[in-house]
């Protein structure tokens, strides 16, 4: 671990996965880390990155943020690209290609390598559905020029951002950035109460609504400073045994699956890689009313069932392919 301006930069070649050779940088959100991400791979003014059409409006900011463009690209029903469209949609002032795992589901990698190489576009790897997955014995997030992803989704904090060797990452040591605040703990996410979940369910039921995850806007997160994440912190991301995590996730997301199946509902995809980290389970209904009733049922059973992502509010009002996806498709917690 080397130090410098009060953060760490982990060395990914002293980790356990040898074939690896990206450095780490750890921030309190992905959202920060592909923020300053952006900035080590010094793109001009007005150049623009492609981005799948289904993708969390907080990607945008980043972007935005960076003074840069998107162009949107369309995704089949498994999320994959429609390739053909894909190609069309690079301009010369096109520089880089965001791939998502989504879910913790790994991409085409190889085809998605082959495409960037082909039309010289800086490849950036959005694994923030899947932190410590790995693919082919390799580091999801580790593939791209910069890769992100979010432990926060797994463990309530950090985002990381890697960086290949081969890249300066001077930028991103950011004089206006310090270490993140701590947080006060609210009621129901306090540890005695982690120990007896049947009572935080109770009190769940009585103290609060259900979220509504029927509403598209519901879920809009308002801007936030930028943070290096704690030692501290780091120190215990570090520590978690995440293939262990990820084969107790990868089992409740097959329970999920075959729960799934029996109800009538349609998989996003039809097997789980052996090696991936799922954040939830994915499925699409038939209607949004049917969605609406699972994230009822979810709620009296104290299983976390939620619509993903939040669009953009120009998605939400031409209600195209990706806010029509975004009406079927629901998420089944694996915390």
């Amino acid at each position: 671990i080397i130090q410098n301006n009060s953060i760490q930069i982990i060395k990914m070649e002293d980790r356990q996965h040898p074939n690896n050779r990206s450095e780490i940088i750890y921030f309190t959100k992905a959202r920060s880390a592909l923020k300053y991400g952006l900035k080590i791979l010094e793109l001009k003014t007005n150049e623009a990155i492609l981005i799948p059409d289904f993708i969390c409006e907080s990607v945008i900011a980043p972007i935005l943020g960076n003074s840069l463009q998107f162009t949107t690209y369309k995704t089949a029903k498994d999320l994959s690209p429609l390739w053909p469209e894909l190609e069309s949609a690079i301009n010369p002032n096109t520089k880089a290609l965001l791939m998502v795992h989504y879910f913790g589901q790994p991409q085409d990698i190889p085809r998605f390598q082959q495409f960037t190489k082909k039309h010289n576009l800086f490849l950036i790897e959005d694994n923030a559905h899947g932190h410590a997955g790995t693919f082919e014995n390799k580091i999801l997030g580790t593939f791209g020029d910069i890769g992100i992803s979010s432990p926060r989704k797994f463990e309530e904090s950090g985002g990381v951002l890697y960086v290949n060797s081969n890249i300066n990452i001077n930028e991103v040591f950011h004089p206006s950035l310090t270490l993140e605040k701590l947080k006060k703990n609210t009621l129901l996410s306090r540890p005695l109460l982690k120990k007896y979940p049947k009572l935080k369910h109770k009190l769940k039921l009585l103290f609060k609504q259900r979220l509504k995850y029927e509403d598209p806007r519901a879920f809009r997160e308002a801007s936030e400073d930028d943070f290096y994440l704690s030692p501290g912190k780091i120190e215990r991301l570090e520590s978690i045994n995440w293939k262990k995590t990820a084969d107790l996730r990868r089992n409740k997301y097959l329970k999920f699956q075959s729960l799934a199946v029996k109800n009538g509902l349609q998989p996003l995809y039809k097997s789980i890689s052996k090696d991936s980290n799922p954040w939830c389970f994915a499925a699409y209904v038939e209607n949004h009313t049917d969605a609406i009733g699972w994230f009822d049922w979810g709620w009296q059973h104290n299983i976390e069932v939620f619509s993903w992502p939040t669009l953009r509010e120009e998605q939400i009002l031409d209600q195209g392919d990706a806010f029509q996806k975004w009406k079927t498709l629901i998420c089944f917690s694996l915390s």
